[in-house]
């Protein structure tokens, strides 16, 4: 491939003539356009490039894009089945593609990294790296290479001080310096900044800068550019589009930066209920006990843990969690003891939990316990109506009665998800999973929960029509097998005959101990 500059290429050049207008009408190859900003034109135009050619490099989305000279360099990315880290160079004057010669060793396949031009230089940092075919080894990466343009040689950077991990960050260049703002670490999304200086490998180190002012909230895949003496970050947050702008100087130091919570979304809005009746404390109990069927107690008979429980216990009256209601009566009813009874009495009085009352009521009462509680000083300080009550319950106990009504103890988890696969919960679904044409409506939290192979799935192939085709490759499972994976994903059913087990077993969705147990009953159908 002939070119004016740069190293010389390997492949062949694929080439049409440059003057062809864009056709509105033409689907293919729409993403190779350029926008002519001449002195002479009465608007800006685009037109339609030259598409490159398979067998020079693949269609691809995520990848950098550079420009050097005459010529522009694209790296990396994904072709929708793996991740990619070759190298293509578009000669802007022939208006061909071919493959940039290179030597050493290149960065791992990855997208989501960044790349920018420092001298007769391409830098490459970060990004998210591993096998997404098998959704093996996936992670983000904090590495550094230079790829120097009049050689084609790949250098990694070893550098001191890194900083963490991260994918879908900004990157650009400013007074001989890197500077790396934002992204995502794979859990949350950052916007802390960091600096490395390009004039020296050997005396180069990460620094983080203490940022002030208006800091921009944490962001992933987003653009910058320096114009002048700043930055310029333009990104999305809570569904409005916000410029924000960073100076920088050479007085930066370093400092810490939080990082800030939060997952990266290509979606609709997320809904927002407000929860009035609730404090933070109790809601995150029940939170923990939605999501895992089963609450953290606290301190046996303290004070303040037990009118904690009873807080939660007031919230599952209200949302109807019959099964969270028995759990918070029973660590009450255990913990309830002389020291704590008064406060106990008098929280469920002012909550109007009248069961948690009479228990309390019929504790202080016993004969064991009554001259020990109203000696307390806490009884002293008890209101009048309470106090009236548990003379008046001394003297005439009221009688025992016994109910035959079975106590509901709610559903469990596992029943739940099940209903919930079964149609209980169809109206709340938000992804179509299709095998071989025929859809079979999901849940896309939870599969992105359970399954590390489908979390990759939504977060870089999100289709925007909401619907996934499920293959192993090029294989369609049967409708058995797909159900039985979705049992296993919706409430951890793992009794699926052994052909079946080879899908999850393929996908590497499963728990270690799962695969165990897939294996062994794999090993024992073949046995017998």
């Amino acid at each position: 491939c002939n070119s004016s500059s740069g190293p010389p290429a390997m492949s062949c050049k694929s080439k049409v003539a440059p003057s062809v207008d864009f056709d509105h009408s033409c689907s293919d190859s729409v993403e190779y356009l350029t926008l002519n900003f001449g002195p002479f034109e009465t608007v800006h135009r685009w037109r339609r490039l030259p598409p490159c050619d398979e067998f020079v490099g693949a269609r691809r989305s995520k990848h950098t894009v550079v420009a050097y000279r005459d010529a522009i360099y694209v790296f990396g990315g994904d072709n929708g089945k793996n991740m990619l880290n070759d190298l293509l160079r578009f000669d802007v004057k022939d208006c061909s593609w071919c493959r940039a010669f290179t030597t050493g060793t290149p960065p791992a396949p990855r997208y989501h990294h960044s790349a920018v031009v420092y001298g007769s230089s391409m830098f490459v940092f970060g990004g998210y790296t591993g096998d997404i075919y098998s959704n093996s080894n996936l992670k983000n990466k904090n590495d550094l290479f230079e790829y120097k343009f009049a050689t084609g040689q790949w250098t990694e950077w070893k550098v001191e001080g890194r900083l963490v991990a991260r994918s879908a960050h900004g990157a650009t260049v400013y007074n001989d310096k890197l500077w790396i703002f934002a992204g995502y670490d794979g859990n949350a999304r950052l916007n802390d900044m960091w600096t490395i200086s390009l004039q020296d490998r050997e005396q180069a180190y990460w620094e983080e800068i203490e940022q002030s002012g208006e800091i921009p909230p944490s962001c992933c895949n987003f653009p910058v550019a320096v114009c002048q003496d700043k930055m310029f970050v333009f990104s999305q947050y809570d569904c409005k589009s916000k410029l924000e702008c960073n100076e920088e100087s050479e007085e930066s130091g370093s400092g810490s930066q939080k990082d800030s919570s939060g997952r990266s979304s290509r979606g609709p809005p997320l809904l927002e209920v407000s929860i009035r009746e609730a404090d933070a404390q109790p809601f995150e109990v029940l939170m923990q006990f939605l999501y895992t069927d089963k609450i953290q107690y606290p301190r046996r008979g303290h004070v303040q843990d037990v009118l904690l429980i009873m807080d939660v216990y007031k919230l599952a009256l209200s949302f109807k969690l019959s099964r969270l209601e028995q759990l918070c009566v029973q660590y009450i009813e255990a913990s309830v003891d002389l020291q704590n009874v008064l406060s106990v009495c008098e929280n469920a009085n002012k909550l109007q939990l009248d069961q948690l009352k009479e228990h309390c009521l019929n504790f202080v009462v016993k004969e064991s316990h009554f001259n020990q509680v109203i000696m307390t000083k806490e009884f002293e300080h008890l209101s009048t109506p309470l106090i009236v009550e548990i003379v008046r319950r001394k003297q005439q106990p009221p009688p025992r009665v016994y109910s035959d009504q079975p106590v509901d103890i709610g559903t469990s988890l596992v029943q739940d998800m099940k209903a919930c696969l079964e149609g209980a919960g169809h109206e709340f679904c938000d992804i179509i999973l299709l095998l071989d044409g025929h859809p079979r409506p999901a849940h896309k939290a939870i599969l992105a929960a359970r399954s590390s192979y489908f979390e990759a799935m939504f977060r870089s192939f999100m289709p925007e029509d909401g619907q996934v085709n499920i293959s192993i490759g090029e294989m369609v499972p049967s409708t058995q097998a797909f159900e039985s994976m979705l049992r296993y994903i919706y409430y951890g059913d793992v009794n699926m005959p052994p052909e079946d087990s080879l899908y999850p077993f393929y996908c590497f969705m499963c728990p270690n101990f799962v695969l165990y147990a897939i294996r062994q009953r794999i090993v024992l159908h073949l046995k017998y």
